[in-house]
C-alpha cells in the first residue's frame, strides 16, 4: 500500500512538471523580484556619537557610510562589519556654498579638482576604509553638479569594483547623466529620513514607510538617515520599530549593494 501511494505521488509530481516545466524557475524569479529597500546611515566616523551604538545594534543589514580620516573612522568601520552591516565610503565633496573646511575632514574633493586629483583622493580614502563596497556623497552639493568630474569619479570607482550612490544633496545633481556617460548603474537616494533638518521619531517613521511604498512600486528603494545631531537615537528607534511593518508589506531590507545589483541586472 505504501509503495502504491509513493508511486502515485511520484507520478503526480512528474505530471505537474510536464504541465508546468518552468515552475521552479518561476518560483525563483518571484523570490528574486521581491521588493527590496536599503537604509543608508551617513556620518559614521565623526565625533558626534548620538545613535551610533543604537544603529549598530539594529538587527537588519544597514549600510553604514563612514567619513574617512576622522576620529572614529576605523572603529566604526570595524564595528559595522562585526555587527553584520555593510560599509561604504562617505566621501567628502565640496558644497556649492562656502563652508568651513573642518566640515569636510582632512581629505575632500573640491569643485575644481581635476579627475586625476579627485581619483587620487578617493583612492586614499578607500585605503583608509578597505572594507568599503561602495561610496556616496558627504555634503557635495557643488561637486555633484559637475557631470564630467562625477563621470570620472564613477568610472574610477567602477574600475575598482566599488559602486556609487548619488545622495542627491542638490536638486541640480548631474550624477545620473554622469553614470550614463560611463555606462554605470545609477543608484540614488529616494528619501531622507530627516529631510531639511526635520529630525524627529515621527518624521523618520513616515519616510521609512514612504520608502517601503516606493520599493513596492519600482522594485527597490533607498533611504538615507544619519547618526549624530542630524538623526541619531530618534532615527535609530524609528528604524527598529518600523522593521516589522516594512517586512509585513513584503519589502526586504538589504545592503545597498543588493540594490546596486538589482539595478545592474535590470539594465542588462
Amino acid at each position: 500500500m505504501k509503495r502504491k501511494i509513493g508511486i502515485f505521488f511520484a507520478l503526480f509530481a512528474l505530471f505537474g512538471m510536464f504541465l508546468c516545466p518552468n515552475c521552479k524557475e518561476k518560483a525563483f524569479a518571484e523570490t528574486e523580484s521581491q521588493p527590496i529597500m536599503a537604509i543608508v546611515i551617513d556620518d559614521f566616523g565623526g565625533f558626534e556619537r548620538d545613535g551610533v551604538n543604537e544603529m549598530l545594534d539594529i538587527k537588519v543589514p544597514l549600510t553604514c557610510a563612514v567619513i574617512p580620516f576622522v576620529e572614529h573612522t576605523k572603529e566604526d568601520s570595524e564595528q559595522a562589519i562585526a555587527h553584520g552591516h555593510e560599509v561604504i565610503l562617505h566621501m567628502p565633496m565640496e558644497s556649492h556654498v562656502h563652508l568651513p573646511e573642518s566640515w569636510y575632514g582632512p581629505v575632500y574633493v573640491k569643485n575644481y579638482d581635476s579627475i586625476e586629483s579627485a581619483c587620487e583622493k578617493i583612492d586614499k580614502c578607500l585605503a583608509e576604509i578597505p572594507m568599503a563596497k561602495g561610496a556616496n556623497i558627504h555634503i557635495g552639493s557643488g561637486v555633484c553638479r559637475n557631470k564630467d568630474l562625477m563621470a570620472g569619479i564613477i568610472s574610477h570607482l567602477n574600475e575598482k569594483d566599488v559602486y556609487f550612490c548619488d545622495s542627491r544633496t542638490h536638486p541640480g545633481t548631474k550624477c545620473e547623466i554622469a553614470a550614463k556617460m560611463c555606462n554605470a548603474p545609477y543608484v540614488y537616494r529616494d528619501v531622507f529620513l530627516e529631510p531639511h533638518g526635520m529630525k524627529s521619531y515621527g518624521t523618520a517613521v513616515r519616510f521609512l514607510k514612504e520608502c517601503a511604498c516606493l520599493a513596492k512600486e519600482k522594485g527597490y528603494s533607498v533611504a538615507i538617515g544619519h547618526v549624530g545631531r542630524e538623526g541619531g537615537r530618534q532615527t535609530a528607534l524609528a528604524i527598529k520599530n518600523t522593521i516589522a511593518e516594512i517586512e509585513a508589506m513584503g519589502v526586504k531590507i538589504v545592503p545597498l549593494s543588493a540594490v546596486y545589483e538589482r539595478i545592474k541586472t535590470q539594465n542588462v
